[in-house]
């Protein structure tokens, strides 16, 4: 095969591209689960911050409520998240976008 002749590069993972995927519990509650409701951060027995992400009820209410996308887009004046640690992939904070931007499928 030629050099010149290159493979187009795969289409940006947009909000579409994973909708029927992207739900709590088949997505977001492991990325929730493996970065933020550890044990002493934002599980249900510490939920620092009145922030508890380890259940589907309470991860949406702080989703709409707590400004709790802005602080993992590491945006603005938010408080970085999760603390301490790198920024989540951007793959990672893509899905929990959609996830909200979505009406927050369980």
């Amino acid at each position: 095969s030629c050099t010149k002749d290159k493979a187009p590069k795969p289409a940006a993972i947009g909000c579409t591209a994973v909708d029927s995927l992207n739900t709590y519990n088949l997505r977001i509650k492991g990325i929730l689960d493996g970065n933020c409701a550890t044990v002493g951060c934002h599980d249900a027995v510490y939920a620092s911050s009145a922030v508890d992400l380890s259940a589907y009820a309470v991860s949406k209410t702080s989703f709409e409520t707590k400004n709790a996308l802005c602080t993992i887009k590491q945006e603005g004046n938010c408080l970085a998240m999760p603390q301490g640690q790198p920024k989540l992939a951007d793959s990672l904070i893509t899905y929990i976008q959609c996830w909200t931007e979505n009406g927050y499928p369980e």
